[in-house]
């Protein structure tokens, strides 16, 4: 608890701290491996099922070669990540960066209004549509949802994905 009173509460120096809501969604380049990945994994389902019903008839380690293959293909997806952070905008530069582009199609204003709110990686409305283009609507749909969050949603931080400590009331040891 701050021993701070409203009587000496730095409202300014508070007010020059604040920042804006700011939101982060991960996509991916490579996201075209998926299609190796699910072949991949009916592969190693098929090969486990084949050495666990006749075992003298399989290749011997054919199951973990497509393991050690498909350990590598999710490698390269996930070393295509990129964060792409978004800050949230009042209403009033929406409804100017709006006004300001009206003559737009909306597919350009909307990368006008993405390229606009991003924090990483800055980018050009031509950059954004390239990127609505390239990594398709699935992926390009979690950019725009985590601008919709930091512009309607309260800010709100929560631990509810963090394992719960055990104690000794529930059987735990702490």
């Amino acid at each position: 608890m701050s021993d701070t009173t409203p009587q000496d509460f730095d409202f300014d120096a508070w007010l020059d701290g604040a920042e804006r809501p700011e939101r982060s969604v991960t996509v991916y380049q490579k996201a075209g491996l998926i299609a190796d990945l699910d072949a991949l994994e009916e592969q190693i389902q098929n090969a486990e099922a084949a050495e666990d019903l006749e075992p003298s008839l399989t290749e011997v380690g054919e199951a973990r070669n497509l393991r050690a293959k498909y350990a590598k293909l999710a490698q390269q997806f996930h070393d295509s990540a990129l964060t792409i952070r978004v800050q949230g905008r009042t209403l009033e530069e929406r409804a100017k960066l709006h006004a300001d582009n009206k003559d737009l199609e909306a597919v350009k204003l909307g990368a006008v209004v993405i390229a606009d709110a991003l924090v990483y990686p800055k980018a050009t409305p031509q950059q954004v549509e390239k990127l609505k283009t390239v990594i398709g609507d699935a992926q390009f749909s979690r950019i725009v949802a985590a601008y919709n969050q930091a512009n309607n949603e309260f800010p709100v931080v929560s631990a509810d994905f963090l394992p719960k400590p055990s104690t000794r009331d529930d059987g735990g040891e702490s």
